[in-house]
């Protein structure tokens, strides 16, 4: 079996810190004091009992592995942490990716920066909606989901595919379905005879079941 080369950070390996995690392929080196302040249960992680004996444990030789973790996730994070404005007054700054990104991390770790309200708070587009409903699933809230789901119906445009991989094939028919239903409740208007409508452009037509460009 073979096993991915290692590399450092290009930003996030100080030679002088105290902890090295392994993501991925990557190695991060910091002081875990900074760390440990935003989450106990990275604490607990670091300061867990030596494996073996082991006193390497946590270093370059034999780095904390953290499974499950994205690198994107902790370089935001970090970038965040050793940044001279504090954490939770920069989030706003981040785009809808980053957000999840640091979502993933924040909720795995228990770390607590609002983050989820504020991504509520800021749900007024399209892919503020669909950065809603990911969070939603994240932090395992159905409801919350739902409704970022029946307000997203009602936007325009309509999410991307890209958007629709990220909420899901459910979330996805359910908007869809309810795009169907309003044109339906208003089809006397909507017959298709080849013309256009004031409808999102390019759309699909449910009438005649073709792409109007």
């Amino acid at each position: 079996m073979e096993y991915p080369q290692l590399v450092v950070h290009s930003r996030f390996y100080f030679p002088s810190g105290d902890i090295t995690l392994q993501i991925d392929n990557t190695l991060l080196k910091f002081y875990r004091h900074f760390i440990t302040k935003e989450s106990t249960k990275l604490e607990e992680i670091f300061n867990s009992p030596q494996v073996d004996g082991d006193e390497t444990y946590g270093s370059d030789a034999r780095p904390i592995i953290l499974t499950g973790d994205s690198i994107e996730g902790w370089s935001i994070f970090l970038s965040l942490l050793y940044s001279d404005d504090p954490l939770g007054a920069r989030t706003p700054h981040l785009t809808h990716r980053e957000q999840i990104e640091l979502l993933r991390i924040a909720s795995k770790h228990d770390m607590n920066y609002g983050l989820l309200s504020r991504i509520k708070n800021s749900a007024h587009t399209t892919s503020g909606l669909v950065t809603l409903a990911v969070a939603a699933d994240i932090t395992d809230a159905p409801e919350l989901k739902e409704s970022a789901v029946e307000e997203m119906a009602k936007m325009e445009p309509l999410p991307t595919l890209e958007e629709a991989q990220l909420i899901g094939l459910e979330a996805t028919y359910t908007v869809l379905m309810a795009v169907y239903d309003q044109m339906k409740r208003n089809e006397t208007s909507l017959a298709c005879n080849g013309r256009y409508f004031r409808l999102p452009n390019p759309v699909f037509c449910f009438v005649c079941a073709k792409k109007h460009h």
